[in-house]
């Protein structure tokens, strides 16, 4: 984990996906939006082993990054595979393409309490073809035609206009959370 100082009492935890790390432009510009912010930072920047069950492993990573993050404020950004943190949430959180073709992940959804800004697209399988649970406690930013990195395969600046869109959300929801204007 690499952890950036910042305000103690606020912290964003960074969880990766599979082949999609903290360095990737989603978790990239979420950490820049949170640092921008004077938010700390959580940043769990490695790939699950090959000897290990990959949920699980997140899993793991996630209580980690939640105990290493010590504040009053805690929102966690996960991305695909970061989303199987989110039956253990109970704060805040970003959910940048959650898996919801998984039961255990559209039910913490469901049936969270504290907001959470779920991101993703029709066309990528595991959005399209899962469920967006029916939750007053979610706001969703759904963008059509991007594959499961929320970018326009070919297009470049399509995929920097989208990725200027979901970085003003997280920032937005970042300042929503910590009540600031």
């Amino acid at each position: 984990m690499i952890q950036h100082e910042g305000d103690p009492h606020r912290c964003v935890v960074l969880l990766p996906g599979v082949r999609y790390f903290s360095q990737a432009p989603l978790l990239w510009f979420a950490r820049e939006a949170a640092q921008a912010d004077g938010w700390s930072v959580v940043e769990v920047d490695e790939r699950a082993p090959s000897d290990q069950e990959p949920f699980e492993w997140m899993r793991g990573q996630a209580r980690q990054a939640l105990d290493a993050a010590g504040s009053e404020l805690t929102v966690v950004v996960g991305k695909s595979l970061g989303s199987a943190a989110a039956p253990m949430v109970s704060g805040p959180a970003v959910w940048l393409t959650p898996l919801l073709v998984r039961p255990e992940i559209v039910e913490a959804l469901a049936s969270a309490a504290a907001a959470a800004l779920l991101v993703g697209s029709p066309a990528d399988p595991t959005w399209g073809d899962g469920t967006v649970p029916n939750n007053p406690a979610l706001e969703v930013l759904e963008l059509e035609g991007l594959d499961h990195s929320l970018q326009v395969s070919g297009d470049p600046l399509a995929s920097l206009d989208a990725l200027r869109t979901v970085t003003q959300r997280v920032a937005a929801f970042y300042e929503r959370v910590a009540g600031t204007p």
